[in-house]
């Protein structure tokens, strides 16, 4: 992901609104077990650096199929070229809400990805386990992004211009098609969530400026209902490019949420693209953070 200078926010429409019936079921009795994602981030940092196209890439696609599987979700497949891995959780009525995170790491050498890749990814997993077989609203297509990361050591806009969310754009070139390899058509997507950098163990997720403002109050009010508090879904941060970018652009809802200050020091902070995003600064508590009004919030999400 790459942070913009102030651009003009995207004006989206979301239909977010409270759920019955499975949903309160869920609020009552559904549990995101934090530790059990945090086992699940490391296991990914253990493969090591997991660039795309990389042997370790195809590491670490395995790791999520086969967690998706175990989680009992049927007709996981793997998109080509770039290995975006797709699992989907039906729901009753009309349209599929598209729910990411990205696998890849940035082509750094020992750069691991602990918070920056395997956070997202261990959230989503946890999701998977605990989300329940069948969606009282739309269905979700979890989504595990490939080459979200630019090409080359470089963190420049123009770059990542170039040759960032790469999975992303695939996923929706396939959509594009009416629905091919995993993407449902285009018309069908009524909304996309994000989940990166979401393990900072100063946990703090303001809103995206581009970011569809509906979607990111309905984790807010989720992390409310639970606490008292909408921490850590609060304030708001310059544009950031990121998977949600080309939703955005083909005119889907979509919000990113991403603690883009991952460190001592100015935004994006010292651990961002370093050697530093390892084990020692991420927590479990903060994929429960996320991870708990998620399970509450995504299956209100019209």
């Amino acid at each position: 992901m790459r942070r913009l200078a102030p651009l003009l926010l995207l004006a989206l429409l979301a239909g977010c609104g409270g759920g019955g019936g499975g949903e309160a079921t869920l609020s009552r009795h559904a549990r995101f077990d934090a530790q059990r994602a945090f086992r699940d981030l490391r296991a990914q940092v253990r493969i090591g650096p997991r660039p795309t196209a990389s042997r370790a890439s195809r590491r670490e696609v395995r790791l999520i199929a086969n967690r998706l599987q175990g989680a009992g979700l049927r007709g996981v497949i793997v998109q080509r070229p770039y290995r975006n891995v797709v699992a989907r959780i039906p729901g009753r009525a009309p349209g599929t809400v598209v729910v990411g995170a990205h696998h890849d790491t940035k082509g750094i050498p020992g750069f691991v990805g602990a918070n920056d890749g395997a956070s997202g990814v261990a959230v989503l997993l946890e999701l998977a386990r605990d989300l329940p077989r069948r969606l009282r609203g739309p269905s979700l297509d979890l989504v595990f992004f490939d080459a979200e990361e630019a090409r080359g050591p470089s963190d420049g806009a123009a770059v990542f211009a170039r040759s960032g969310d790469r999975g992303s754009r695939q996923f929706l070139r396939y959509a594009r098609r009416g629905g091919a390899d995993g993407s449902p058509p285009l018309d069908e997507i009524r909304a996309m969530v994000l989940f990166d950098m979401v393990g900072d163990c100063a946990l703090d997720i303001p809103r995206e400026a581009n970011s569809d403002s509906g979607l990111y109050g309905a984790f807010g009010d989720a992390a409310e209902a639970r606490s008292g508090s909408p921490a850590p879904f609060a304030g708001a941060t310059a544009p950031i490019l990121d998977d949600h970018s080309p939703f955005l652009k083909a005119g889907i809802p979509a919000v990113d949420l991403i603690d883009f200050d991952y460190g001592p020091g100015a935004t994006p902070g010292a651990f961002w693209h370093t050697h530093r995003d390892n084990l020692r600064h991420v927590c479990a508590r903060s994929l429960g953070a996320v991870g708990k009004p998620a399970l509450a919030a995504l299956p209100t999400i019209r």
